[in-house]
């Protein structure tokens, strides 16, 4: 009997391996088409609380450690920075925040941070990757996105991905993206309802392309959608 880690067929191959095999195959096929007909050049925003990952996160998507991150009390990132690196042939600007959900944020600091994002965005697509951890929610990620909405106007959630962090917490406890989207709190659910379900999940402590991959797809998918 065959299963997903069995063997397929006369081959004697993994199932697994023949899933990864075209996976791979279809991210290759969709960068290229994606050279064809894709401004190749975007901005990828990160926000979210302090100590969620938005930083790691950044180093991941860019394949080196750009941003300074570490274990902390007090915020690592206290001013808007920028990366910019090739992922597939896209040029991609990596903008990392400072926590800008602070309900005891100075309104000239929060005032001062938020121009600055959109002054780093410059004129290209722009993606928001709403960082959140896996496996903490908090009362102040309740009302993120009317936070969001209020620092980048209401069409904001139309460019929003939510990017989950400490997936390894969801690895060790045998969940899939999947399941834990299902089965979340209701405050959390809500969120994801808002930017029309579009989440990755990254482990910042094992970075992979193919994590990065994933999360390029989503942006290109979405800024062609929101192009036609």
């Amino acid at each position: 009997m065959n299963n997903h880690f069995g063997n397929s067929g006369n081959e004697g191959k993994p199932i697994w391996k023949e899933y990864l095999f075209l996976f791979h195959c279809h991210l290759f096929l969709f960068f290229i088409d994606t050279e064809n007909h894709f401004d190749t050049k975007v901005n990828l925003v990160l926000l979210g609380m302090t100590g969620t990952g938005k930083s790691a996160s950044g180093n991941t998507i860019l394949g080196k450690k750009f941003f300074k991150c570490k274990p902390s009390t007090k915020p690592v990132t206290t001013e808007c920075q920028r990366a910019e690196s090739k992922i597939n042939g896209i040029h991609v600007r990596v903008i990392d925040n400072p926590d800008i959900f602070d309900d005891d944020i100075n309104p000239r600091v929060w005032d001062t941070h938020v121009k600055k994002c959109k002054q780093l965005c410059e004129s290209e697509p722009c993606v928001y990757l709403l960082v959140m951890q896996a496996s903490r929610f908090t009362d102040g990620e309740r009302n993120i996105i009317e936070k969001l909405e209020k620092a980048f106007a209401s069409k904001v959630r139309k460019q929003t991905i939510i990017l989950f962090t400490r997936g390894d917490d969801l690895h060790c406890a045998n969940i899939k993206l999947e399941d834990f989207l299902h089965s979340c709190q209701p405050g959390l659910k809500e969120i994801i309802q808002k930017c029309d379900n579009r989440c990755v999940v990254f482990e910042n402590s094992r970075p992979t392309s193919h994590q990065v991959a994933i999360l390029m797809e989503k942006v290109i998918r979405m800024i062609q959608e929101q192009q036609q």
